[in-house]
């Protein structure tokens, strides 16, 4: 790989295609192209690259069986895989990532989208790579050096240290014993159970103690630690006598890991959860309703006209408007409630724990949907301007009775465009006479 620039596949059996990409990523990327999917697969073995760009629709080997190769070779079933496609239903997305696929880029394409897109998951890749290297030198460092050791008389309750382990907690390193209570008054609150828990199994002998918790440092905040130990003496009946560990500062893994969540689960311009994120929530709300009873609503609103502020005011006013969308349904729903950005000026509702009748849930429902559109017909502030803009919104009663959690995303998706083919600006539910000629 060419140690300046990212080496990126692409794989399209389109020649203005490959074209098209080639002179907008070149600058930044080392771009390697390839006509079709065995191509593809003989292109990667021989050059592994940092990123795939892969054609969906291509005959013979097709872009999902491709994925599927390369996820089965473990030289390759790292590399992270866009798709390319020119098919616009869920099902077909959820196929793709399904087998593997980390994003989804619907043709034609917007080249500054997909470069913004590409750094996103090269970054995301990056990190996963710094957070295993990270825990690799963590174990290295536990089991060469130490740092921080506690050793625990359990007969008198009394914990000795080293000064490193004083250090790690930012406490006067004259702390160097003291009773375990001292120990416990120093984890959060709300990590102490599960320490308490664990350090009880290492003493019945079940495993060795391993807690990952926050402990309250001397600048008054809290720290994460890896904390590591193991009863190493007991009595002649087994009674635990004696125990000793260490512990280790894992702040900037658990930064780490929140970044990587972060990018993988959220939508970088709204903060709001992100399709692949709604779609693991549908899909546990969708099972809860079926195993226990009750409802679930799934509401898809499209922001009217978007595309026209976007052309007239440009791509920074367009997301100007989609912040200030997704601050006002977050206001519109309650804590337990999904609001998500399912892409473009697409958002998705998720209400749960709808009790009683079909009718009464339906009517609440109608009712949040309603003030949702009126919080949304408000007007924006974008930069000097005032604008006005609209919502289409589609709403979806579901229990867990449908063929799956797919099906209720569809019937939302469907009512929505009945909201659209009905003059914009309104709100329409699956089912209803009007939408007569939207069927699956």
């Amino acid at each position: 790989m060419n140690p300046e620039k990212p080496t990126i596949l692409a794989i399209d059996d389109t020649p203005a295609n490959l074209m098209m990409l080639g002179a907008a990523l070149a600058g930044e990327f080392d771009l390697r192209i390839a006509a079709s999917g065995s191509e593809g697969l003989a292109t990667a073995a021989r050059v592994v690259p940092d990123l795939i760009l892969l054609d969906v629709m291509m005959p013979e080997l097709d872009g999902i069986e491709t994925c599927r190769r390369l996820k089965a070779d473990p030289a390759l079933r790292d590399i992270p895989v866009i798709f390319i496609t020119a098919l616009a239903d869920f099902g077909s997305e959820l196929a793709g990532l399904n087998v593997g696929a980390v994003e989804y880029i619907a043709k034609p394409f917007r080249i500054d989208l997909v470069r913004q897109r590409i750094r996103n998951i090269l970054q995301l890749a990056r990190l996963n790579r710094e957070l295993a290297d990270s825990e690799e030198r963590l174990r290295y460092v536990m089991e060469a050096t130490g740092d921080g050791i506690w050793d625990w008389d359990i007969d008198s309750g009394m914990v000795s240290h080293n000064h490193a382990w004083c250090r790690v907690l930012g406490l006067e390193e004259s702390l160097l014993r003291h009773p375990v209570a001292t120990f416990e008054s120093l984890v959060h609150p709300d990590d102490l159970p599960a320490v308490r828990e664990a350090i009880e199994a290492c003493l019945a002998g079940s495993a060795p103690y391993a807690s990952e918790h926050r402990m309250r440092h001397g600048d008054g905040g809290y720290v994460w630690v890896s904390d590591r130990g193991d009863v190493v003496r007991r009595d002649a009946d087994g009674r635990p006598r004696r125990m000793v560990g260490c512990v280790k500062n894992i702040d900037e893994l658990k930064l780490k890991e929140a970044e990587i969540h972060r990018l993988a689960f959220y939508d970088p311009l709204t903060g709001l959860p992100n399709r692949r994120l709604l779609t693991d929530r549908l899909q546990q709300s969708w099972l809860a309703n079926k195993r226990h009873g009750g409802f679930g609503v799934l509401m898809f609103l499209d922001m009217d006209r978007f595309k026209q502020l976007n052309d007239t005011y440009g791509h920074a006013m367009g997301d100007q408007l989609l912040v200030q969308v997704a601050a006002r349904l977050q206001q519109c729903v309650r804590e337990q409630d999904t609001v998500a950005r399912f892409g473009g000026d697409e958002f998705v509702v998720m209400l749960d724990r709808f009790s009683g009748t079909p009718e009464a849930a339906l009517g609440a429902a109608r009712n949040i949907g309603e003030k949702i559109r009126a919080a949304l017909n408000a007007p924006y502030r974008l930069g000097d301007m005032a604008y006005a803009s609209t919502p289409s919104i589609g709403l979806c009663l579901f229990d867990g009775r449908e063929a799956n959690a797919d099906e209720v995303l569809k019937r939302a998706d469907i009512a929505m465009y009945a909201a659209k083919s009905a003059g914009r600006n309104t709100l329409r539910v699956f089912g209803e006479a009007e939408q007569s000629d939207f069927v699956l």
